[in-house]
Parts: structure tokens; C-alpha cells; sequence
């Protein structure tokens, strides 16, 4: 189809100066053959972007054809074609072996244009430049849709960098630039060119190894923290095995608040599908707190020996009064070896969870949930179990057998008098991974991962500080009768184990004395809740 050479008018020759680029407001498309030929650029890339523009004013896309090199290996000449150019092999016509045909897009259309280099004037001068196509040149509005002109502008990298490394999904960032851009045609790429940029940008990152850069990232940090740590291990073929790590705000955490220690193992949302370990507290705001982390190749009592030893060495050997688990048996052993004082507690939530996958009973889960969360005496216990198992006839249940030989380790009945510091299950670790969910996925190398999980620190910190901000310069509201005890629980307990306490005022308030016992050196007290029969 001939395209129009005739009309001039749009762009006087005589305007057209150095720079291609000054003639675009004149209409670009609208230059003549003579006038294409006298443009000379001050670079390859310069035409290259000039023919990619004259290209999508027209109708079509461009790719790179033939390109000459000096002696010295330097680019003399380049020539860029329109998409069209040329024909398919016809043995690939119809290849029966292909589960999805591609379209034919080529036409053997002869539309080029070349430049190559004048030593002289030290620019780009046009050698070559055929306008004619044999094909239906494209609308303005269907031309987003053409190859060449898909192409990532640098803001809009920066920005989709930007919201890459906080963790924001590609399919989200795309959302988001067509929003900003006004329309799918002004975005100016496709979300395959944005998935493509994003791998770039790993494999990139990736030019030294994965393992490698990761151990170079955590160095890094070593080198700017003298109290970071970090030990690993490696394999037979010297390939990355076990990693542990922690920083100094960690360390201090655990010197701190290190007397109860969840542990989770469940977390695997990365490329090599190894089971990320998250050590998690309580702090003094009832907040979540990270002790370290740990990178494992496989799910073994050596491995999770290998771990716990580590925290000790890492935390001055001092050991948790307590340890909270999902159930893992190779950690229950490994904990046993490494924290042999420490009492160990089976997750509450994780225990819900198996008790009606296993007993397929809503009567009977609600006995077991009684009897696993009751505060009641060790016979109270045994009474409770006994009435469960005869009312269902589940003497031989194997699984409940298997349950009840562990009871010390998640029967509440058990734990009165050890300190968990409110810490019942592995949720805390479960929160850590939805929130590290936003930002990981299967895909996530080894360098990435380190990288989130800083950023995870970083907000859960800063929640702390906040905390602390809120029990240093603001005064709790004083509500119940003991005014002097009150004040004195305010300036010492933070603002959130302070609410504690005032609950547990305004609750005293419910009980009476109904009787007293002397014994030798203590008085035994029996209350009862005012309007209620029942007594402690």
C-alpha cells in the first residue's frame, strides 16, 4: 500500500535542524525522502530512536537487520528493517510437532532505513532509507500493540524497581502504571516486558551465584554490625547446606526477653524450597520480637541440633526457660539434646487444628479442646480425659494415645507454674510468615529473601519504638478504686502491660472473702465472684 510522499506542507525542510528530534512537533511522519536523507545523529542509538518513532507515527514496528564492523571491531553502519521484512521458512509453516502455531507476520516488505558513520564530520549520516510498505499500515490507537515499541521508559523503571523491592506484586506494579498512565495504550510496555525486566533485574543480581551473594550480603552487614553473626555450612559438592543468622538488636532482644522462644519450621516460600526457621518472643509491649533465622537443607534432629546450637553460641549460652514448637518430632528431639531444661510446649493452634483431622468429631473436639485448655487440677485433668474416652469408646485410638503420652507438653493443666510469658502457640512465628508472604514467593533467591526479611525487621522495630514512645510520653486514664497501686503499676509497667494489670484491679473488685484458713506461716483465702457460686 503506497503511503503519502506528496504532502509537504506539515514540515518545511528549511526548519528542520540538527537534532531530529526539533521536527517532531512539525510531524515527523510528514518529512520527505530528501529530507530523511540529509538528517545526520549524533549517535547509533540517536537513529535508531529516531526510525522507532517515525515508525509508530506511521503504523509499524521495526527490528535490527544488518550491522558492519570495522577492523577494530567498531560499528560502522546499521540498518534497521520494518517488521515485516522477509519471509517464514516454509518448513516451519507447518510444523505438526508445535503445540501452538504462531501467526505469520512477515509480508516481504522491502521498508528499511540505514546509517552509518562519516569519520569526517564524526556523525551519523542516513545511507539508506525505502519508505514504501506492501502492507496495512496500523492506527495510532493499536499502535501499543507493535514490538518496537514496547519499551520501558527510565522513570518508569526507577518506579518499578522501587515498588519491586518493597514487595509489591508485578502483576500489582502493572496495574498501577496503567492507572498512572492514563490507559493500557499509553503504558507504553506489556506486563510480559515487565516480567521480563524484573528477571533482568534478578538474573543481574545473580552474575556471581546466588549462595555467593547472599554470604556476601550477610558479611556486609558484619562488617557494619560488630554484633552480627552468622555461621554456615556447606555440602559435599560445596554448595550452601545450613545458615544461621542474627543481629545485634536481636541479640540484645534475646539478652532481654529470651526467657520464652517460639520456634517455626513450616515456612518454605523460596526458589530451593528449604525450610526457613524463625525464632520469634514477647517483648515487654506483648509484641512480636525476631531472634534469628535459619536457612536449613532438610528437616533432621542433626540439622535442628545444628540450629539450637548456634543460638547458644550466638546468645552467650544462655537457654530459654521455655520453648515453644509446631510438634516437628526431629526438633522435640533436637530441643531435648541441646535445651534440656528448657519445658517444651506443643503449639495450641497447631494441636486445633490436627484434633479434628484426626478424630472427625465436632462432640469429641470440643472434649479434647476442654481438656487441653481448662485451668484445672492434674486430677481435674485425668477426670476430664477419662469421661472423653468412655463417653466415645476411644480407648484404642492410637492417635489419642499418642497424645495423651505427651501430655506435659500441651495440657494447660501441666503448665500451670512455668512461664510462657502468654506465649501458647507458634502464631506469632504464623504472623511473621503472612507478613513476609507479601513480599516472597517461590521464585525468591537466596539474596531477596535476606533482603525482606530486613525489611520485616525494620517495621517490626519501628513498631517498637512507637510502642515506646507511647508508655514514655503519655498518661494512662486511672479507672478503678485502688488509685495508689494504679500509679504505681503506670511508671513501671508499659502502656500494654499496664491495661493488663488495670484489668486484673477491675476484676479483684469482682470477688469477696467468703472464708479464711490460718495455717503455720500463711492464711489460705476463699473467694468468690460477687453474684456467682463459684468459689476459689
Amino acid at each position: 500500500m503506497d503511503h503519502d510522499t506528496e504532502n509537504e506542507g506539515k514540515a518545511d525542510f528549511n526548519d528542520v535542524e540538527k537534532h531530529w528530534s526539533t521536527v517532531l512537533e512539525k510531524g515527523i511522519d510528514q518529512l520527505t525522502d530528501a529530507q530523511i536523507i540529509s538528517l545526520k545523529f549524533s549517535s547509533l542509538d540517536d537513529g535508531g530512536e529516531f526510525y522507532n518513532t517515525y515508525a509508530k507515527l506511521v503504523g509499524f514496528s521495526i527490528r535490527k537487520d544488518e550491522i558492519k564492523r570495522n577492523k577494530n571491531n567498531i560499528v560502522t553502519s546499521r540498518r534497521w528493517v520494518c517488521a515485516k521484512e522477509g519471509l517464514r521458512i516454509r518448513k516451519n509453516e507447518a510444523n505438526l510437532n508445535c503445540m501452538c502455531e504462531r501467526p505469520i507476520t512477515r509480508s516481504g516488505c522491502k521498508a528499511a532505513f540505514r546509517i552509518r558513520f562519516e569519520r569526517k564530520s564524526g556523525e551519523w549520516v542516513v545511507g539508506e532509507f525505502k519508505r514504501e510498505h506492501n502492507h496495512d499500515l496500523v492506527p495510532q490507537f493499536e499502535t501499543q500493540f507493535l514490538r518496537s515499541h514496547w519499551t520501558i521508559k527510565d522513570s518508569d523503571k526507577a518506579q518499578i524497581i522501587a515498588m519491586h523491592s518493597v514487595g509489591v506484586k508485578a502483576n500489582q506494579i502493572m496495574d498501577h502504571m496503567i492507572q498512572q498512565a492514563g490507559g493500557y495504550e499509553n503504558v507504553g510496555f506489556t506486563s510480559k516486558d515487565l516480567y521480563n525486566y524484573l528477571a533482568e533485574i534478578r538474573n543481574s543480581s545473580m552474575q556471581d551465584g546466588d549462595a555467593e551473594c547472599a554470604l556476601a550480603y550477610l558479611q556486609a552487614k558484619a562488617d557494619m554490625d560488630s554484633s552480627f553473626f552468622f555461621k554456615y555450612t556447606v555440602d559435599e559438592e560445596s554448595r550452601l547446606a545450613n545458615l544461621f543468622w542474627t543481629d545485634s538488636q536481636s541479640r540484645i532482644d534475646y539478652a532481654c526477653f529470651g526467657d520464652v522462644v517460639a520456634f517455626d519450621t513450616t515456612y518454605k516460600t523460596n526458589v530451593y524450597k528449604k525450610p526457613l526457621v524463625i525464632l520469634v518472643g514477647v517483648n515487654h509491649h506483648r509484641q512480636t520480637i525476631v531472634f534469628g533465622f535459619g536457612l536449613l537443607v532438610d528437616e533432621t534432629v542433626d540439622t535442628y541440633t545444628w540450629v539450637l546450637q548456634n543460638i547458644l553460641v550466638a546468645m552467650n549460652n544462655k537457654t530459654p526457660i521455655s520453648v515453644v514448637t509446631d510438634g516437628d518430632k526431629a526438633m522435640s528431639k533436637a530441643i531435648k539434646t541441646v535445651f534440656p531444661k528448657s519445658r517444651h510446649r506443643l503449639c495450641v493452634w497447631h494441636l486445633e487444628r490436627n484434633v479434628f483431622a484426626n478424630l472427625h468429631d465436632k462432640e469429641v473436639y470440643e472434649s479434647f479442646i476442654r481438656c487441653m485448655v481448662r485451668y484445672v487440677t492434674l486430677d481435674g485433668f485425668e477426670d476430664m480425659w477419662k469421661k472423653m474416652v468412655d463417653n466415645h469408646n476411644l480407648h484404642n485410638h492410637e492417635w489419642l494415645l499418642e497424645m495423651y503420652a505427651k501430655k506435659m507438653k500441651w495440657v494447660e493443666a501441666y503448665m500451670r507454674g512455668h512461664f510462657f510469658s502468654g506465649c501458647r502457640s507458634t502464631q506469632r512465628c504464623e504472623a511473621m510468615n503472612a507478613f513476609l508472604n507479601r513480599f516472597l514467593d517461590r521464585k525468591t533467591r537466596l539474596y531477596e529473601l535476606f533482603q525482606q526479611v530486613d525489611r520485616a525487621l525494620s517495621r517490626i522495630r519501628h513498631n517498637e519504638m512507637g510502642a515506646d514512645f507511647s508508655s514514655n510520653y503519655t498518661e494512662p486514664i486511672l479507672i478503678t478504686g485502688l488509685a495508689e497501686i494504679e500509679k504505681h503499676a503506670a511508671t513501671i509497667f508499659t502502656r500494654e502491660i499496664f491495661s493488663m494489670v488495670q484489668e486484673e484491679l477491675l476484676n479483684e473488685q469482682k470477688y469477696i472473702v467468703l472464708y479464711y484458713i490460718d495455717k503455720e506461716g500463711y492464711r489460705t483465702y476463699t473467694l468468690s465472684q460477687y453474684t456467682s457460686s463459684d468459689s476459689r
